[in-house]
C-alpha cells in the first residue's frame, strides 16, 4: 500500500510536464506559422492635378501625381487605379510597372480603354512610372484619352496608388479637371 500512494505525485507531475510541452509546441507552431510582413510604405503628403494637354491643343487629360513627404515606394510594388466611373463610367489599373522607356502602356494596363497605351517615348507616361521609385519630390504622370472618356472642367476622378505586397492603398487622391 505504502507503494500506491507514492506513484500519484509522479504520475501529476509527469502530466504537468506533458501539457507545458504541448503549449509550448502550440506557441512555437502559432508563432512561425505565420508570416510577418513590412508593412506598407507610409507617404505623409500628396496631391496631383488633371490638366489638359495645352501643348498639343487637344481635349486629352494629363494625371500627375505629386509624391511630397513619406517613405519611397518601390515601383515594382505599386500599382495605379483610376476609377472615372462618375463622369464616363470608366476605370483601369496601370499594372506590373515600372515601365520601360521603349515600351508601351498597352502591356500595363487592365480594366476599361482610358488610359493612352502609347509609349513613354511618346510622353503619353513617365515620371516614377519608368523610375525604380517614387520618391519625396517626385511625380509620375500618365494620359487619359479624351476618345474614350470626354473630361468637362469639373469633373473628378479617382487615383489611387496601391502596394500590392500588402493591398495597402498609400496615396489617394481625387482630381477635378480644369
Amino acid at each position: 500500500m505504502k507503494d500506491e500512494k507514492a506513484v500519484s505525485p509522479v504520475v501529476g507531475i509527469m502530466l504537468m510536464i506533458a501539457i507545458t510541452i504541448v503549449l509550448g509546441v502550440t506557441l512555437i507552431f502559432f508563432a512561425t506559422a505565420f508570416e510577418i510582413q513590412e508593412p506598407a510604405p507610409f507617404v505623409a503628403h500628396s496631391s496631383g492635378e488633371l490638366v489638359s494637354d495645352v501643348y498639343n491643343s487637344s481635349d486629352d487629360q494629363f494625371v500627375y501625381l505629386y509624391h511630397e513627404g513619406g517613405d519611397p515606394i518601390k515601383v515594382s510594388d505599386m500599382e495605379i487605379a483610376v476609377d472615372a466611373t462618375k463622369c464616363c463610367g470608366m476605370n483601369a489599373r496601370i499594372v506590373n510597372l515600372p515601365v520601360s522607356e521603349k515600351e508601351t502602356l498597352g502591356n500595363h494596363t487592365l480594366g476599361d480603354d482610358l488610359i493612352d497605351k502609347r509609349s513613354s517615348n511618346y510622353g503619353m507616361c513617365g515620371g516614377a512610372i519608368v523610375e525604380d521609385s517614387f520618391s519625396t519630390g517626385e511625380r509620375l504622370w500618365f494620359r487619359i484619352k479624351s476618345t474614350y472618356c470626354p473630361l468637362k472642367k469639373g469633373d473628378q476622378i479617382t487615383v489611387k496608388i496601391i502596394h500590392t505586397p500588402t493591398n495597402t492603398i498609400v496615396i489617394e487622391e481625387t482630381l477635378t479637371a480644369s
